[in-house]
């Protein structure tokens, strides 16, 4: 099968607008990289998996401190330890972009075995989550607790643990 052919390709114009192109140019000019393709950008990211992360932290905008080391124990696969001294809160960075214009694009789609169905958009989402927080807040809840619930696999699941984590 090694001479097989793809079955799609995409136009120049839009490998030109990927956003994976956009950030094979971001790692070559900050690392002096020629990352031109995507067999180039695989092999520094097995290479200089370190310098790779990196970049991905900047590029992708994660909103946290990445703190000063990147990879400890890279030799251990597995126990290698990604960002061992970040601090970050994954709701801030899952329900960052609510208010902007992809605000009313779906955030949960839910279908559940009793043929309910469900959607719910960013800033529904958000305004979901931020309302359980603060009912939390208000109950005492603050950084450090730990919080338990048995629910099922529905959005309220969802919603509780973004705002648990918020807190």
């Amino acid at each position: 099968m090694s001479d097989s052919k793809p079955l799609w390709k995409p136009a120049k114009r839009r490998i030109e607008a990927a956003n994976l192109t956009a950030f094979m140019r971001s790692a070559s000019r900050r690392w002096g990289e020629t990352l031109s393709d995507y067999d180039s950008l695989h092999a520094w990211s097995v290479t200089q998996p370190e310098q790779f992360w990196t970049t991905l932290w900047e590029v992708a905008g994660v909103i946290g401190e990445r703190g000063e080391r990147g990879l400890i124990d890279a030799h251990r696969m597995p126990g290698a330890k990604w960002f061992p001294d970040a601090r970050l809160n994954f709701a801030e960075n899952l329900l960052r972009d609510y208010a902007t214009k992809q605000g009313g694009a779906d955030a949960l789609v839910f279908w559940g075995e009793d043929k309910v169905k469900g959607r719910a958009s960013r800033a529904e989402l958000h305004r979901a989550v931020a309302q359980t927080a603060a009912a939390s807040r208000a109950m005492g809840v603050q950084s450090g607790d730990r919080v338990a619930a048995y629910l099922p696999n529905v959005p309220a699941a969802i919603v509780a643990m973004l705002a648990t984590a918020s807190i």
